[in-house]
C-alpha cells in the first residue's frame, strides 16, 4: 500500500471450513482516509464467471437443460447461422472457442477522445426507451442489448488455441435468463445469496447500500468521465445495465468465502444441497490437455504456486481480487482489492504477483 499497489484490501483464508485468517488492511479510495471495513464490497470484476454465471450454469447442467457438447447454435436460434453456431460449451467455457477476448461495445455510443456520449443511444432521464442505468443520471437506449449480441454474433473467431474471453458470459447469461424469465441477480439472490447468507452480494449496490460501504473503483477517463462508485467498472456490463454474466458483481470476503466453501463441500453448506457433487467435479477438473483451464474455473496457479494440489481452482478479476479452492487441503483464499483506483494503467499487484505470493505464504504455512 506505500508504494501504491492499492489502497487497501480484504484477505480471508480457511481451512477445514474454519476462517483461521481474516484482516482488512488500508483504506477505500486513494484520496480518501476512511478506513476499510471488513464488510465493504468491492467490484469483483471477472470474479463475476465463477460466483454468478457458473452457479447458474451447473443449474442448468443439473436440470439437463446445457451440457458440454451441446453448441452455442443450439442453445441461441440466433447464432443458428453465424460463425459461432458450431462452438461448443466446453470450448466457450474453457476459453477454448476463439471468441475475440473483448470488444468495446461502448465506443460506439461515445467520443473516447474526450468521453462526450452519443446523445442517440443515452438520456439524463429513465424512461421507457432509456431504461438501463450507466451511473448517475445517464441511462442507456433499450436496444443496446440487441446492438451488443448483434456486435457479438458478427464477430470475427481466432484459432481454436486457449485465449481468455468475456464474450461467451454474455450469451450464456442471455440463455439463462430467457430460461426463467427472471434477470440474473434475482435468480441469484433466490437460488444462492439469500440461502447460503451471503447478504452483502449484489450487482448495482447502490440500490440496496450506502455509498459509504461501497468501495469507489477507479475513474473512468475514455467512458463515463468520473470516479466509478457504486456502479460497476466494466464498460459492457454497464451498458447491461450493470448485471452482466462475466462482471458486474459486488461482495465482500466473507460472503465469497462461503460460496467457496459450497463448493469445496461438493454443492452443500448449512445442511442445504445447492448444486450436485458430480456437476461440481466436471466443471472444477482441467477441460483440455493444452490449457490450465477447467470450465470457468482457472487452474493455472496449479503449476506455479508449491504444494498447490491438481484439483485447486480460482479465478481472478481486473479490478484486482481474486478466489481460490483446494480440495485437497479444504482451503480457500479470497484476495479483495481496488488496484485500478490508483490508475487504470497500475498493474502493479499483478506483475509484482501479490495475490500469488500471499497464496504460496498460506501453502507454506501448512505444508512441510
Amino acid at each position: 500500500m506505500r508504494k501504491n499497489y492499492t489502497p487497501g484490501m480484504q484477505i480471508i483464508v480457511a481451512k477445514q471450513g474454519k476462517v483461521i485468517y481474516d484482516q482488512v488492511f488500508g483504506v477505500q479510495d486513494k484520496n480518501s482516509k476512511k478506513e476499510l471495513k471488513w464488510d465493504d464490497l468491492y467490484d469483483v470484476a471477472s470474479v463475476t464467471k465463477v460466483t454468478a454465471s457458473i452457479p447458474l450454469i451447473m443449474k442448468e447442467f443439473e436440470a439437463g437443460k446445457l451440457h458440454f457438447n451441446q453448441t452455442l447454435g443450439e442453445i441461441d436460434s440466433d447464432l443458428l447461422h453465424s460463425n459461432k453456431s458450431s462452438l461448443k460449451v466446453r470450448e466457450v467455457l474453457a476459453h477454448q472457442s476463439g471468441l475475440a477476448p473483448w470488444i468495446g461495445f461502448y465506443k460506439e455510443t461515445v467520443n473516447v477522445k474526450n468521453a462526450r456520449l452519443y446523445l442517440d443511444f443515452y438520456s439524463r432521464t429513465q424512461d421507457e426507451e432509456h431504461p438501463y442505468r450507466v451511473t448517475d443520471n445517464i441511462y442507456i437506449i433499450k436496444s443496446i442489448k440487441d446492438s451488443i449480441y448483434e456486435d457479438i454474433k458478427l464477430s470475427p473467431l481466432g484459432k481454436k488455441t486457449y485465449e481468455y474471453s468475456d464474450l461467451g458470459y454474455y450469451i450464456f447469461q442471455k440463455r439463462i435468463e430467457g430460461d426463467y424469465k427472471m434477470s440474473y441477480n434475482e435468480l441469484l439472490q433466490e437460488k444462492f445469496y439469500r440461502p447460503l447468507g451471503m447478504y452483502r452480494t449484489t450487482y448495482n449496490p447502490k440500490e440496496k447500500f450506502d455509498l459509504d460501504v461501497i468501495v469507489p473503483t477507479a475513474y473512468d477517463k475514455t467512458y463515463r468521465n468520473q470516479l466509478i462508485h457504486g456502479y460497476v467498472h466494466d464498460q459492457g456490463a454497464a451498458m447491461m445495465g450493470g448485471i452482466a454474466g462475466h462482471a458486474g458483481l459486488f461482495s465482500n470476503a466473507m460472503d465469497l468465502a462461503k460460496l467457496m466453501q459450497m463448493y469445496l463441500n461438493k454443492g452443500k453448506y448449512g445442511g442445504r444441497e445447492f448444486i450436485k457433487s458430480d456437476v461440481i467435479n466436471q466443471f472444477a477438473e482441467k477441460q483440455y490437455p493444452t490449457s490450465n483451464r477447467g470450465a470457468g474455473f482457472d487452474k493455472t496457479l496449479v503449476k506455479s504456486i508449491r504444494g498447490a494440489s491438481t484439483e485447486a481452482y480460482g479465478h481472478t478479476g481486473f479490478t484486482g481480487t481474486m478466489v481460490w479452492a483446494d480440495p485437497k487441503y479444504d482451503l480457500i483464499y479470497i484476495f479483495l482489492s481496488n488496484r485500478v483506483n490508483i490508475s487504470e494503467e497500475n498493474n502493479l499487484l499483478s506483475s509484482k504477483k501479490v495475490r500469488e505470493n500471499i497464496l504460496q505464504a498460506i501453502y507454506d504455512a501448512f505444508l512441510p
